[in-house]
């Protein structure tokens, strides 16, 4: 080695450790939530005669089975592979990788992203120790990307608290900050939208409730509860049928503004509110105006002042949404069995490409149609076009006043 030779060092950031523990204690809690949250249903229900033949570690592995879930995992009973997510806790978890992560502040910001490696090997660990039906190994993109986005967060929020920031990455926190501020009003949106379907459909989702005997307090309590936890699922099913892809209860049966299967439904009160009626595609227009609505707030507060930064803010606005949109439509698709609820859900390719064509790409239009350098330049266009057309007229005028003074003479 030359005294002159340059050399690469690479370090561990300070810090890692913590980011690490955030993630292992964020494993450990998802898992101890389902496990616990299966044993007090179980002694709640056991009393009733259709589990008189589940034992106590039944019990335990369902809740090792119910982790596998919420990773996006497998399980495999009978021959026959199920894939159900229950958005909601996963939400909750990326929400508590956020949480914990906050021991990390102080330390550089890639000292968060320990807690992927972190996540990934105790949930891979508690997978495969805990889960009976459950394959671990298919749970991975979901340990993945939980603790992913949950450390993102992290680091782009502490990103964008930089008072001493260059100009660049204003627009780039600007991007991430309307990207979420899009994707939020989406979802509220789509929340909106459930909440009035399923008031629209409470007969039918009542009577689904009655159909399946709840026979006790309890028994209602759990129906209802083990519904709530797929809340977000619904949530992007409304979004997905309000864009005018529509989304599937079975491989036979597509839900869209214009399509209204006529298929049954699986005994899931829930599925009682799905649309009975395909009113049309004039429903788009519903998104369309809330991009246009999204652009005139991002004009006022995401505005920048070179049209280029502006442009490259709504671009990663975009990108973000799609990203966001994807996941989330892909965390609400399933797979009940083996035949006609082999496919469920929204069909996610069509579904992202329709809202970010519906919200975020009106919204990227109007902030740059109302940019001040754009008005300017159409404000200076419409001065040349107008002097231009002018010109004529004076030459005209001109020519006639010479025609009339040469006949007076």
């Amino acid at each position: 080695y030359g005294a002159g030779r340059a050399t690469i060092r690479v370090r561990v950031p300070k810090g890692w450790a913590r980011g690490l523990v955030a993630g292992v204690e964020a494993a450990f809690a998802g898992w101890a939530i389902t496990t616990v949250t299966t044993m007090i249903v179980y002694l709640s229900l056991r009393s009733n005669t259709w589990m008189s033949d589940t034992l106590p570690r039944d019990a335990l592995a369902l809740g090792g089975d119910l982790w596998v879930a919420t990773l996006g995992g497998t399980s495999v009973a009978g021959g026959v592979s199920y894939r159900v997510i229950p958005t909601l806790f996963g939400a909750l978890l990326v929400l508590l990788v956020r949480l914990l992560l906050r021991t990390t502040t102080g330390f550089p910001r890639s000292s968060a992203l320990f807690a992927v490696p972190g996540f990934l090997l105790t949930a891979w660990f508690l997978a495969g120790t805990s889960g009976v039906h459950s394959q671990w190994w298919t749970g991975t993109v979901g340990a993945i990307l939980i603790p992913l986005i949950g450390s993102g967060w992290f680091v782009v929020s502490s990103y964008s608290r930089d008072s001493e920031a260059p100009s660049m990455q204003h627009w780039i926190s600007g991007g991430f900050k309307m990207g979420g501020l899009v994707s939020l009003v989406t979802v509220v949106a789509a929340a909106a939208a459930a909440v009035v379907a399923l008031v629209a459909g409470w007969s039918r989702a009542s009577g689904i409730q009655e159909l399946l005997g709840a026979s006790s307090l309890v028994d209602t309590t759990f129906i209802v509860g083990a519904q709530a936890l797929f809340a977000p699922t619904a949530m992007a099913w409304a979004a997905a049928w309000w864009s005018g892809s529509g989304f599937m209860t079975a491989t036979d049966s597509l839900h869209s503004p214009v399509v209204a299967g006529t298929g049954p439904i699986p005994p899931i009160p829930l599925l009682g509110a799905v649309p009975e009626t395909a009113p049309g595609m004039w429903v788009i227009l519903a998104p369309i105006m809330l991009g246009i609505g999204l652009g005139v707030v991002a004009s006022r507060s995401f505005r920048r002042e070179h049209l280029l930064h502006q442009t490259a803010q709504g671009v990663l606005s975009s990108v973000i949404v799609a990203s966001v949109t994807a996941l989330w439509m892909w965390s609400a698709t399933m797979s009940l069995g083996s035949a006609r609820l082999a496919s469920m859900g929204s069909r996610v390719g069509w579904a992202t490409l329709a809202l970010v064509l519906e919200i975020a790409l009106p919204a990227l239009i109007t902030a740059l149609a109302t940019h001040t350098t754009t008005r300017a330049t159409l404000g200076e266009g419409a001065g040349r076009a107008r002097n231009e057309g002018e010109a004529p007229r004076r030459r005209d005028a001109e020519r006639q006043s010479r025609v009339v003074a040469t006949d007076t003479i």
